[in-house]
């Protein structure tokens, strides 16, 4: 089988790695439409408007009485293209590292067009130089040409090569525009002012060098077309004008040129680059495009062959190893339904009790007679011994809980012996007494934790507070236990005896994990959902995260594990409690300590408008003994049972 699934997997992985490159080329090209449209396009637009508001604040700052209307209508065209950009290069859609570059320069654009608010603050203000103004609007359409030449980027090298062509282009341009908005200044003023001269130079320069260079990326066509453009008369007449101008002039000194002669010479050259480069875009767009036709033609091809040459070696292993499929199937969901329904299911009967018919609920299969029916034969195997396995697992359970069993009823019987061979109350030790009737407390755990039923059985329905009262005279430090208000009510017999027990366990932890010289507040409320016994020690605490843990134990009782022994009141309690449908939970107290709340349903604590009866008697009958629960008056410890007045 594997021999005809290997085939089949390489070449199912070599066609889906081609549709995938083939894909993600196709979508790369994609994204350049929504690069154009979104971010290169709105990008040029708000550079020009810029360079055009440079030239305004250049003329502005050249007479002390500047047209002050036409400088606000192009601010008012620069911010409306600034919001343009903004608003669709948040449609930006392209994916990669580049893409991620190009968000981050849409971060530094927004950065840098901060400072245009306090640049045109100072040209209002005459504050600026005219160097100052045009090197303050240079350096936010600087960030502008960063956001283009990022967004160049595309899976297809000549793509890339003419956007990056159009980026280096009009970066030859803001030259020019630089030009013109310095000449501007100067022919307005009619001379150089200081440093103006020297930077004339040096944009000249860079704009001889700049534009025939970035032109020679172009492809063939176009380039020709581009050197036609540089040799025209409308360059010739810029270049002529240039020189005269730099050779004529200084720092300092006159503009041998007017501002309308600059302007007829400027315009003409400026128009032809950028009407040249208007075009390159579409350029771009129409290279992806074909390169788009040849990956999607290219994919027609490979993927149609690909994907019939998968169906057809797909079909051949189907028809060799269909039979093979479908038993492995079969086997399959017996296997799964074996681990997950049938044996934590007989695992549940056996703990459970019920006896078991290993043979007749064993897994039966039948798959023929090659080495797949020899694996379901040994699955049934499995299922035997897993079976057998569980089945002796319970019965060792069952007799190690006998065995607990019996050994805490023999416990219970000799400390029901102990305390009855203490004698009469008025001669017996009182510590003694205490200690006995924990040990018994401790010894009914395991019988509790076994399932089996208690030994010990009450003579009849009790006061809560006769229940409590007697089993905080049992405490081994009851003298620290100070009973507050009781809320009169009845215990039903069933209940008794549990109920002192989980009280008695929530005591002892109270009184072990607090300082000696601290009391102990036991009292019970009416509440909503019944009877609230509350439990409140002074103690060391606990962790919020140990307290929602061991909420969490109390409210889902698991079953017993040895390997959690050290926390065996706990589980007893959270039993007990589960049993009698009880609420407990923990929580801090303020200053230190923990409060037990024990919520008693209606069923185990019935209102009753009678005194609860005397809590306190002068002799342990049989009976008492028995129930374990007897109160002790003669050296009974000295704590707070006077306040155990019922609340009315």
């Amino acid at each position: 089988m594997l021999a005809l699934l290997v085939p089949v997997v390489a070449l199912t992985g070599l066609w889906v790695i081609d549709v995938k490159a083939s894909f993600a080329d196709a979508t790369a090209l994609r994204d350049t439409y929504n690069t154009r449209d979104n971010v290169t396009l709105p990008c040029d637009r708000m550079v020009a408007a810029l360079q055009r508001e440079r030239t305004q604040s250049a003329e502005f700052l050249a007479t002390s009485d500047g047209d002050v209307g036409a400088l606000r209508t192009q601010r008012a065209a620069t911010d409306a293209a600034i919001a343009q950009f903004q608003n669709l290069s948040r449609r930006y859609r392209g994916s990669g590292v580049s893409a991620e570059i190009t968000r981050a320069r849409f971060a530094d654009m927004a950065t840098s067009l901060d400072s245009l608010t306090l640049m045109r603050a100072r040209v209002d203000a005459r504050d600026a130089t005219l160097t100052s103004a045009l090197s303050g609007y240079t350096s936010i359409i600087g960030y502008a040409f960063s956001v283009s030449n990022a967004a160049a980027a595309s899976s297809d090298p000549l793509v890339e090569r003419v956007m990056r062509t159009m980026v280096a282009m009009r970066r030859a341009g803001e030259l020019l525009y630089q030009e013109d908005a310095l000449l501007t200044g100067a022919t307005v003023a009619g001379r150089f002012g200081t440093g103006e001269y020297l930077q004339l130079i040096q944009i000249v320069g860079a704009l001889r060098f700049q534009i025939p260079t970035a032109g020679s990326t172009l492809p063939a066509p176009d380039q020709a077309l581009f050197k036609s453009m540089l040799s025209g008369p409308a360059f010739a007449a810029l270049r002529s004008a240039e020189d005269q101008i730099i050779g004529k002039g200084r720092s300092g000194g006159s503009v041998e040129i007017t501002r309308e002669v600059w302007r007829a010479t400027s315009t003409p050259a400026i128009g032809q680059l950028f009407a040249f480069m208007a075009d390159g875009y579409d350029h771009a767009v129409e290279f992806a495009k074909d390169a788009r036709d040849r990956i999607l033609t290219r994919f027609g091809v490979s993927g149609l062959l690909g994907l019939l040459a998968i169906v057809v070696s797909l079909m051949i292993a189907v028809h060799i190893g269909g039979s093979v499929v479908r038993r492995l199937f079969l086997l399959r969901t017996a296997a799964t339904e074996l681990a997950r329904q049938r044996l934590p299911e007989l695992v549940r009967r056996l703990r459970a009790g019920e006896r078991i018919d290993v043979d007749g609920g064993a897994l039966r299969l039948r798959l023929g007679d090659d080495e797949i029916a020899e694996v379901g034969a040994a699955l049934t195997d499995v299922h035997l011994s897993a079976v057998e396995s569980a089945a002796a697992e319970a019965a060792v359970r069952y007799d190690m809980n006998k065995v607990l069993v019996n050994v805490a009823r023999r416990n219970q019987a000799l400390l029901d012996r102990q305390i009855e061979a203490l004698g009469p109350v008025d001669g017996v030790d009182t510590r003694a007494y205490q200690l006995a009737v924990r040990m018994r407390r401790h010894a009914e755990h395991l019988v509790i934790l076994a399932g089996s039923a208690r030994s010990r059985r009450g003579l009849g329905a009790e006061s809560l507070a006769k229940i409590l009262a007697r089993v905080a005279g049992e405490m081994e430090h009851a003298e620290r236990i100070a009973i507050g208000p009781i809320a009169d009510a009845e215990v039903p017999e069933h209940a008794v005896t549990d109920l002192g027990h989980l009280t008695g366990e929530l005591l002892e932890n109270a009184t072990t994990f607090s300082a000696p010289d601290t009391s102990v507040r036991l009292s019970a409320r009416r509440g909503p959902d019944g009877i609230v016994v509350e439990i409140e020690d002074r103690g060391i605490g606990m962790s919020p995260a140990a307290v929602e843990e061991t909420n969490r134990r109390l409210a889902q009782p698991r079953e017993f594990d040895p390997a959690e022994s050290a926390r065996l009141g706990l589980l007893v309690v959270a039993t007990l409690a589960a049993q009698h449908g009880i609420g407990v939970t923990l929580g801090p107290v303020g200053g230190g300590g923990i409060r037990a709340v024990m919520t008693l349903p209606a069923s185990l604590a019935v209102p009753t408008d009678d005194a609860a009866p005397e809590v306190a008697s002068t002799r342990r009958s049989d009976a008492s003994r028995l129930v374990g629960m007897a109160v002790r008056t003669g050296r009974r410890p000295r704590h707070a049972a006077a306040q155990t007045d019922p609340v009315r």
